[in-house]
């Protein structure tokens, strides 16, 4: 199995994931809101382990991937030694609208 690359989250993924989080607990509790977290956390050590699970995004931005988990869209980059994680939205988000970009 081939090294995973370093794993680094954005600023806005990062309140991605709070607000995903915040959202998961109001609507289904708190057990609920662990297991989609984990879930979510899971799928970005795998792409960490395997960069070439996502889709090519070049309609969006240049240079952009992205992998479904759930009910959301990672966005990611790729770079020789990390994968940064750009975003992460629900599928019924608009991309451009919401910052993929950055």
């Amino acid at each position: 199995m081939p090294a995973s690359k370093r794993l680094r989250i954005s600023g806005p993924a990062r309140t991605d994931l709070a607000a995903i989080g915040k959202y998961t607990e109001r609507e289904w509790g708190a057990d609920q809101k662990r297991k989609y977290l984990d879930c979510i956390r899971q799928c970005l050590k795998s792409l960490a382990q395997n960069p070439a699970l996502g889709m090519h995004r070049d309609d969006i931005d240049q240079g952009l991937k992205s992998h479904p988990v759930e009910r959301h869209m990672i966005f990611y980059r790729e770079s020789v030694n990390e994968i940064v994680i750009v975003r992460i939205l629900h599928q019924s988000m608009d991309v451009e609208v919401n910052g993929a970009r950055s």
